[in-house]
């Protein structure tokens, strides 16, 4: 770990600077450090890790049918706006601050 003084362009910047980037830049109580990191796996995916990929892209798919369609999509706004005052009532729930996060995260959740 590094403290890095960065210029005004990247006073508050965090995350990696491009996709393939070993270099991860977080900023903490003010101070912005960086951090090496080095995932020497290069191998295939596993059953387990290919069947949540394939999961998360066909909920992905699904999620963009419903917002595309307006009798769903206001259905699912009813769902959201109730999850989020629930949200607001217990700090115990996972809270998802978009529609699309929430309904992703519904349809990949066994129900």
């Amino acid at each position: 770990m590094a403290h890095v003084e960065p210029n005004i362009a990247f006073e508050s910047f965090q995350g990696k600077l491009k996709r393939d980037d070993r270099i991860v830049f977080r900023t903490r109580n003010g101070r912005t450090h960086a951090y090496a990191f080095d995932n020497p796996f290069r191998g295939t995916a596993s059953a387990e890790q290919a069947q949540t990929r394939s999961t998360f892209g066909m909920a992905v798919k699904q999620a963009s049918v419903i917002l595309n369609d307006p009798a769903q999509r206001t259905e699912w706004e009813r769902r959201y706006a109730s999850y989020r005052k629930h949200y607001r009532s217990s700090s115990s729930a996972r809270y998802y601050s978009t529609l699309r996060g929430f309904i992703i995260a519904s349809l990949k959740s066994p129900q």
